[in-house]
């Protein structure tokens, strides 16, 4: 019979293997500058046959966007601190202005083929860097917590210099996220319409599905160990990071797309989001897209999508 103290050495042992684990997670997954090595072996070795390549997910065609970012522009707010964005002017004076927030392990130049529509259709376009990506000074990623703040410091910035701004949020993936947490708060009326793409319901069950998917295993303890690294980091706790909290107090009309092959990030979230949103609202699957392909799958009923729910909204 084993004694008690070595029944305590035994659960302090795999106690500190646990929370050594979910440290370890913690940075592979948040930690962007190892980031890329950890998703690159996850998708190579752990995964199922039909989990998504996440280097082919967020490969977009560069040239629009080499042509029209132009430099890098920075900000800083109280809540932010210094924040980047690529901001394309419209070809001629214009009120109508996009937010386009990129998804994980992504850039500002994933959103050109967003960025190249709204231009098209006469908007000023924004592309910011999400926390930890693209030019952003941090290290680590917030999977749209801390980029709703980015968001609307960006919303400010516009409404200050165009005060009859008219503002469509559009993200994708974790910046779908971040433009529903965005919704949730108190934005001025300039903002009258917000794009979600692929976005989850919350970040605790979105991380718990990504575990099960590619380990088998339960979130219990690894997922409890992630969180409690990152609260320790002082970055965010994942069981708070919930869109869907966020859209039923939300007042902005809001389109949600979804893949129906979507395996990363489940479509039937999709439906979840849409019957709790309080506003204004509409949705569209598209069939056959994988994770943040909708757009490319069948580009025009995406499109005609957005534009048929935004158009009533902003001025000609």
């Amino acid at each position: 019979m084993l004694s008690l103290k070595k029944v305590i050495k035994a659960g302090v042992a795999s106690a500190a293997a646990v929370l050594g684990a979910g440290e370890l997670v913690y940075e592979c997954a948040l930690n962007t500058k190892v980031n890329g090595f950890f998703i690159k072996r996850l998708d190579r070795i752990g995964a199922p046959e039909d989990a998504p390549d996440c280097e082919e997910t967020y490969r977009r065609d560069p040239d629009w966007m080499a042509k029209h970012k132009g430099d890098d522009q920075v900000i800083c707010t109280d809540v932010t601190g210094r924040i980047h964005a690529y901001i394309i002017p419209a070809e001629h004076p214009s009120h109508k202005w996009a937010v386009l927030c990129h998804g994980y392990n992504a850039t500002p130049e994933s959103t050109g083929v967003y960025a190249e529509h709204y231009h098209n259709l006469g908007y000023n376009c924004i592309c910011p860097s999400m926390r930890g990506w693209g030019n952003d000074e941090t290290v680590y990623c917030t999977m749209g917590y801390h980029d709703k703040d980015i968001c609307m410091a960006w919303i400010d910035y516009i409404v200050d210099k165009d005060p009859q701004s008219e503002i469509v949020l559009h993200g994708y993936s974790m910046g779908a996220v971040a433009v529903m947490l965005s919704t949730g708060e108190a934005l001025p009326p300039q903002v009258k319409a917000a794009v979600a793409d692929c976005g989850f319901t919350s970040c605790w069950e979105q991380y718990a599905n990504v575990i099960k998917y590619y380990t088998k295993l339960p979130p219990f303890p690894l997922l409890y160990a992630v969180n409690a690294a990152s609260i320790l980091h002082r970055n965010f706790d994942i069981r708070k990071n919930r869109p869907i909290d966020a859209v039923r107090r939300s007042v902005t009309p809001t389109v949600f797309l979804h893949g129906t092959a979507d395996n990363f990030v489940p479509f039937a979230m999709m439906d979840r989001l849409y019957d709790a949103c309080a506003a204004a609202k509409a949705r569209q699957a598209i069939e056959g897209a994988d994770h943040a392909r909708a757009v490319y799958k069948d580009p025009r009923l995406y499109w005609t999508t957005v534009d048929g729910f935004v158009k009533d909204k902003i001025t000609p």
